[in-house]
């Protein structure tokens, strides 16, 4: 993955501890996507002055068993939210990279939205200085 366009914004935090990580994956029982976890050791989330906040690893877990992700969503991650109701997810099947936006009310399969097709180019638009 290619960071470069992110490396100087305000809100990332320092990279996340890879023990941490494989112990959330057990955690929550899935095998974290490989590119959500590229950028987790770059920056362990993020709040950024867009709204964009990416859940530092020690609250994924927490997060998505909060909002039953695994329930209404199997198949799925939240990884962050737009500080405005809405989550960001991930698909957790290796062949799909695609990120989507749900309401966090209304985690319907169905009402699932596609805001970008592959992680980077997610990073490339709504990681801007």
């Amino acid at each position: 993955m290619n960071f470069s366009s992110i490396v100087s914004l305000r809100g990332l935090f320092p990279c996340a501890d890879p023990a941490k990580i494989s112990l959330v994956a057990q955690e929550l029982g899935v095998s974290l996507p490989e590119k959500y976890v590229s950028l987790i050791t770059f920056s362990d989330g993020c709040l950024l002055d867009n709204g964009l906040c990416i859940y530092k690893i020690e609250d994924l877990a927490e997060r998505n068993k909060t909002f039953e992700i695994f329930d209404y969503l199997p198949g799925y991650l939240l990884i962050g939210d737009d500080s405005g109701g809405k989550g960001i997810l991930v698909s957790l099947d290796p062949a799909n990279q695609r990120i989507y936006e749900s309401g966090l009310g209304d985690l319907n399969p169905n009402d699932l939205n596609l805001i970008s097709d592959s992680f980077q180019s997610w990073i490339d638009s709504k990681f801007q200085l």
